[in-house]
């Protein structure tokens, strides 16, 4: 019954965001000139999750290849691309894993995962002084921020509970919803005492004065699949070679940041930075400092393994996960929403 509740809670959530975002749209947004140009619509999360597509972009990698990016929209979170999927008018997305299995299986947005982007990258920071270890998470008065439903970083926080046998009733109830942003903003404010949160927030958070990263993702799941980069299944059909394009500046992009980090780190934190007004616009949250340094853009982008590498079995291991917790109404192979070599 509690499996049940979850689930129809999380699928209504789902539901609230599509209704929110309008009429799904069967047509793809891919055009293409005379000169056969491919022209393709991005959405990504404002995270250096997505530092591959950055990286790309700022190296002229697309367009070597033929691809004119047209639109790129940045999301605060990955429910936020779930979301978007839903409304149509992208082609390609560079996403966390969780969110786009839940997008494919509980919304039934036709993508298709066509290369990996990062493993690990998220963490929790808690206020020193409050919080020493994980047992504390269950004290009556602590306040714990946490993404929505759905997101990454709540898929880790129940996995976590699990793993060390914390008491769930407890720490769900100490556990309060919102966006990254507004998780650092009341982290430093006083008005919670931790934060669960992605690369680079968790960096970020870190640089608090009085806070530290209690634990990393790797502590929960060792090389959990981070971000994955997915196509819709239009692009799929139709553009079939656009698609192994993406694939190829996918991989060069990552093995350019793995020999190259100091640069990819200027390249990530100024990207970051220049998208801070969408995102502030998107939460609401015009007070929110959000800027970057290429000091901590690398210090955070250690904390992923970047690689295009993934592998069915791991992508399985997670919709298994995901269903045991009640995050999915059912499961299935991971075949369905894989494109890979």
């Amino acid at each position: 019954m509690k499996k049940k509740l979850i689930v129809y809670f999380i699928v209504g959530s789902l539901l609230l965001l599509m209704v929110g975002c309008g009429q799904t749209q069967t047509k793809t947004s891919i055009q293409e000139s005379k000169e056969k140009e491919i022209s393709l619509n991005v959405a990504v999360e404002y995270t250096d999750h997505a530092a591959a597509f950055y990286y790309a972009q700022g190296k002229d990698l697309f367009q070597e290849e033929g691809i004119k990016i047209n639109d790129v929209k940045v999301y605060a979170s990955g429910v936020g691309v779930a979301a978007a999927f839903t409304k149509g008018g992208f082609d390609a997305s560079y996403m966390c894993l969780v969110p786009a299995i839940f997008t494919y299986a509980n919304g039934g947005v036709p993508i298709k995962i066509i290369a990996g982007t990062h493993k690990n990258g998220y963490g929790l920071v808690v206020n020193s002084a409050k919080i020493k270890e994980l047992s504390d998470l269950e004290k009556n008065g602590i306040k714990i921020a946490n993404g929505p439903q759905g997101t990454s970083t709540d898929f880790l926080q129940m996995l976590l509970i699990e793993k060390e046998n914390l008491n769930s009733e407890k720490i769900m109830s100490n556990t309060v919803r919102m966006n990254a942003a507004k998780q650092l903003m009341a982290l430093r404010n006083g008005k919670v005492d931790a934060v669960f949160v992605p690369e680079h927030f968790a960096t970020l958070a870190a640089s608090f004065p009085g806070m530290k990263m209690l634990l990393k993702s790797t502590d929960i799941w060792p090389d959990m699949q981070g971000s994955v980069l997915v196509v819709t299944d239009v692009l799929l059909k139709n553009r079939p070679e656009a698609v192994e394009k993406l694939k190829e500046i996918n991989k060069k992009s990552i093995n350019l940041m793995n020999e190259n980090p100091q640069e990819a780190a200027e390249i990530v934190a100024q990207n970051l930075n220049i998208n801070q007004t969408k995102v502030k616009e998107e939460t609401q949250s015009p007070e929110a400092n959000l800027e970057v340094t290429p000091e901590l853009a690398a210090e955070s982008i250690s904390n992923l393994k970047m690689t295009p590498d993934i592998s069915i079995q791991e992508v399985q291991a997670v919709i298994d996960k995901m269903y045991a917790l009640g995050y999915l109404t059912k499961s299935f192979n991971a075949k369905e929403i894989m494109a890979v070599d």
